[in-house]
């Protein structure tokens, strides 16, 4: 279990940073460097499992920002999360109409899984 002893701001700023870093590693093929801040969104995120009303008060947040691939993460961790679906379908049926590179695919295949198994598993059983 992951204790979050950040507030709700630091976690956005630390998904914000992190977010920009993976999104630049997507567009420029550089998976090492992204992969290497993966670990820090899955540690993030394995907080907000722990505590709902801050995953609320986050990833309501995150999921409006201007950055695709925010609120790509964003939505799909709302999904995971089982909390503000209709926004995060919705978010991530957008996106995948956009047709932008690797992310509107992203998006599709993130609702795609969702849709065919009736929820959605993030990171399962992963060591951080």
């Amino acid at each position: 279990m992951v204790k979050n002893d950040l507030s709700a701001s630091e976690i956005i700023g630390k998904y914000l940073d992190s977010l920009k870093i993976i999104e630049k590693s997507n567009l420029e093929g550089e998976y090492k460097i992204g992969n290497k801040e993966g670990k820090k969104i899955i540690k993030l995120f394995k907080g907000l499992e722990q505590n709902h009303e801050q995953a609320l008060e986050v990833l309501s947040q995150l999921i409006t920002n201007e950055s695709v691939k925010v609120r790509i993460c964003a939505a799909a961790h709302c999904l995971s999360l089982n909390i503000l679906l209709n926004q995060a379908i919705k978010t991530l049926e957008e996106i995948a109409s956009l047709k932008i590179r690797i992310f509107s695919f992203e998006a599709e295949m993130t609702l795609k899984v969702y849709r065919e198994q009736g929820y959605l598993k993030v990171y399962p059983a992963q060591k951080i």
